[in-house]
This record gives structure tokens, sequence and C-alpha cells, in this order.
């Protein structure tokens, strides 16, 4: 489902798709916000268990175009440059690297992307790292990621770029269920055995003493 502000930006709605003009966004400051079912992003799924049903499942997002300014912090990177802004809320389920176990992983993500003419734009990332450094920026967090602007922009494709890049890439709880019983589990049974081990190989002492009562 969408919610334009301004339908004039969508060309299309449909399945998995939504197409806006990018570029308008960002020149009038508009925006485009809906839902959709995380079962219904293929790339996204694949490889994760099954998802919540109803609205635990579905995924929100919001985009707001705009054109940078030349604020303190990045005003030498975006300054004029056409931007978009995604929110993304979701509750993913993960597989618990650690213990096996499903667990929801929030996702609430803020992305500016700066819309470029062309795939040539994006080698000039890594000159905007070197300008970043200088200025004493964090290149993750003040210089927006850069994507091909278009006309007929899929936003919806973007959206779930974002949501697999959200992912960890080793999902794990920040503390497994039942762990600290499990653990001391494993540690009394590997207790066990190591005394069991004790009992059972003879001292080194006691051989070389019958080794030389035989000689």
């Amino acid at each position: 489902m969408v919610d334009p502000v301004d339908k004039a930006v969508v060309k299309a709605s449909a399945g998995n798709a939504v197409v806006v003009d990018a570029y308008a966004m960002a020149r009038q400051g508009q925006q485009v916000s809906g839902d959709i079912a995380l079962v219904r992003l293929s790339r996204f799924m694949e490889g994760l268990p099954e998802q919540a049903a109803g609205e635990a499942g579905v995924a929100h997002w919001k985009a707001f175009g705009e054109i940078g300014k030349g604020t303190g912090k990045t005003g030498g990177v975006i300054a004029g440059q056409p931007l978009l802004r995604l929110h993304i809320q979701a509750n993913p389920v993960l597989i618990c690297q650690r213990c096996n176990a499903p667990f929801v992983h929030p996702v609430d993500s803020d992305v500016v992307l700066q819309l470029v003419a062309s795939e040539d734009d994006l080698d000039d990332e890594l000159a905007d790292l070197q300008d970043a450094q200088e200025e004493g920026l964090d290149f993750a967090t003040d210089v927006p990621e850069k994507v091909v602007g278009s006309h007929r922009f899929d936003l919806l494709a973007q959206i779930e770029d974002e949501l697999i890049l959200s992912i960890p890439y080793v999902p794990r709880h920040e503390v497994c269920p039942e762990v600290s019983g499990q653990a001391a589990g494993q540690k009394a049974a590997s207790d066990d055995a190591s005394h069991a081990s004790e009992v059972k190989r003879p001292s080194p002492f006691a051989v070389l003493e019958q080794l030389k009562r035989k000689n």
C-alpha cells in the first residue's frame, strides 16, 4: 500500500514495485509512504525463516525528497545535490547462529541517498571518502550513499536493498535463552569427563615405578 502526499511523483504502484520520479521528489520536497509484508520481498526473504503474520510481519517506510543544503557537517559534500531520505521500520524474524532459535531483530533505519546521473558517478565515492576524512566526517553516517537516480526510480527495490543491509552478518541474541543453564550443564559434563579421565588414567610416576620393578 502506498500513500503519496503528491501523486504526481508516483509513476506506478503495483505488485512489488513503487516507481517514482526521484528527481521531482527531491526538487519539490515531496514525501511518499507505504508498507509491505516482508514475505513479499523475495530477495530479502532468501535464507530467512517464516515471518510473523499480520502487522508484526509488515515493513513500514517513508521517503522524503530534498535538495542538500550547506550545513556545517556535510556542506562540502551534498550542497545543492538531490537527495532522498528513507525511514524504514520492520521486525524481521532471524535465526540465532549461536543457539539456533528464532528471534525478532528490530529495524529502525534512516538512510540518506544522493541521486547521481550515471554509474560512472558512483566511482566518485572514493573521492568523497577522502574529502570526508579531511573534514573530520564519519563517512558511514555523514556522507550519503550514492544511487543512480531516475524519473522512473523503483523506490521499493531500494527499500528492499536497505532492509537486506540491515540484517547482521552473523545474527544472534544479545543473550541466548537458557544459555546460562546450558553452559552450566556443559561445564558439569566436562568436569565429570575430566574427573573420569583422571580416575582411569594411571599416574605416569606409578607406571615408571612398575617398569623399574620389572627390570
